[in-house]
């Protein structure tokens, strides 16, 4: 009996460990079959690219998907005829996750090319050789020798590269650089780190030379010419036995960084200034306030501001803080005219046969928006005022990440109905990983501090307008 139990407990343990492998086995199939060759991705239609948000690689304006990783896979993509899905990573090291996974069928983010990445994974793309730059402000706080860190204060994130790499500059330079990683409860991206050097908040910060190019379009005042490190080579990643698709992008590759499209893709993201108007913190000119003029198109905002319920004179102040009236503009984004509408809204709002590059249509356009805002906030927010802030708000950042705001005012205790210290507080914290990441955040990573100082300068310029034309 005892010998027969021991053969009965033995078969068992064989079936159970046979039944286990071949689970195994079919788990592993499973998973293969996810990561789809160049043959199956043609023949879908479809190429999902995997990225994160991030304010180079891809972000949301104004309604519209943009950033350096996005408009290339694009362009691949249209080269191919395929249509693109994003599939967005929420940390660095889950990008190779959901690549391994089969979640994806490439990574367009900058990959730094590392030698144990290449067991599993193929480089290919547009390959970006970056280094390390000190950004500081051109006044008197400028150093001009890496040795002159002795002593200094650099903010820089917690676990990053440039945390790394700061450290070691201590070590090379036999001195003790003192790091931080927090300037207030929020502030701990390098993005806020930058924008705080600029505003002379703090003096010191470490990005990649891309990183910093891109915010030198947004502050003048920025130096970014000290090199702190060695250059570092990346590229996009697919999967090693994915060597068609590889090859594919790097064919397109060789061909796209000899169109000007390439040209124009790498002027926008890194040369172009991203000041616009909304830098400006003075008072628009007006041809004659004590005459009851403000601009030459002051009938066509007195005309298409009524169809809207709205004062023509904040119709105005929103023209003038996107474009200075000048119906010629078009910003680093493709916004165009007077009221700086992007492509696809001013499509979306125009009558067939409209030209938006007519002054008249690209108002009327505009008018036809800001309604379309105020029906999506009337349930939302009750009062009139606030709810007119989180309009302007809206035209200035795109509805998305206002709504992203109001989730986040409501989750961590603010009024979701107020903007001032609520709202328009909650929107600055869409700069932090920690809360662009949130589950009820869907829009991304956005600089905020634009939307918040743009919310107080259109009301500001209103006032002002009001305050100097007599009652009509």
């Amino acid at each position: 009996m005892k010998y027969k139990l021991l053969g009965l407990f033995f078969l068992f343990a064989v079936l159970s460990s046979l039944l286990f492998v071949g689970g195994c086995d079919r788990e592993k199939q499973r998973r293969k079959s996810n990561v789809r060759a160049w043959s199956e991705i043609k023949e879908s239609g479809v190429i999902r690219v995997i990225t994160m948000y991030n304010p180079t690689s891809y972000f949301i304006y104004r309604n519209n998907e943009m950033g350096y990783e996005y408009d290339l896979a694009k362009q691949f993509a249209d080269y191919h005829g395929l249509k693109m899905e994003i599939v967005t990573a929420n940390r660095f090291e889950d990008l190779t996750t959901l690549l391994r996974e089969g979640k994806g069928d490439v990574i367009a983010y900058d990959m730094p090319v590392l030698l144990r990445r290449k067991i599993l994974f193929r480089y290919c793309g547009p390959e970006t050789v970056t280094h390390q730059v000190l950004v500081q402000r051109r006044d008197t706080s400028k150093l001009s020798k890496v040795p002159e860190l002795i002593g200094k204060v650099v903010y820089v994130e917690k676990g990053s590269k440039y945390e790394l790499r700061t450290q070691n500059l201590g070590k090379e330079l036999g001195g003790k650089i003192t790091i931080k990683y927090a300037l207030n409860d929020t502030a701990t991206s390098i993005d806020e780190f930058i924008d705080a050097v600029a505003k002379g908040k703090i003096d010191y910060t470490i990005a990649d030379n891309l990183t910093a190019s891109l915010y030198k379009g947004f502050y003048k005042n920025l130096d970014i010419s000290m090199n702190v490190s060695f250059e570092q080579r990346s590229a996009w990643l697919v999967m090693k036995k994915n060597s068609e698709l590889a090859d594919s992008i790097d064919s397109w590759t060789l061909k796209n960084n000899l169109e000007k499209k390439y040209l124009s893709t790498m002027r926008k993201y890194f040369r172009m200034s991203k000041l616009g108007n909304n830098s400006v913190s003075t008072y628009g000119s007006a041809i004659s306030l004590k005459d009851g003029i403000i601009s030459p198109y002051d009938n066509l905002f007195k005309q298409y501001a009524a169809t809207i319920g709205w004062d023509w004179k904040l119709l105005a102040a929103i023209a003038y803080s996107e474009s200075k009236f000048d119906s010629t503009l078009v910003s680093w984004a493709g916004a165009k005219g007077i009221m700086q509408l992007m492509p696809q809204t001013a499509k979306g709002f125009s009558d067939e046969g409209w030209d938006t590059n007519s002054n008249e249509h690209n108002i009327a356009a505009a008018c036809r928006y800001i309604a379309s805002l105020e029906r999506s906030f009337a349930g939302r927010v009750k009062d009139r005022d606030e709810r007119l802030k989180f309009i302007i708000a809206s035209y200035n950042s795109g509805i998305g990440h206002v709504l992203d705001a109001i989730a986040l005012a409501d989750k961590y205790g603010m009024n979701p109905e107020v903007w001032d210290n609520n709202v328009g507080k909650a929107i600055l914290m869409k700069n932090n990983p920690e809360y662009y990441n949130d589950p009820v955040c869907r829009f991304g990573v956005f600089k905020g501090v634009e939307t918040s100082a743009y919310v107080d300068k259109v009301l500001g310029l209103y006032n002002y307008y009001s305050s100097n034309i007599k009652k009509e």
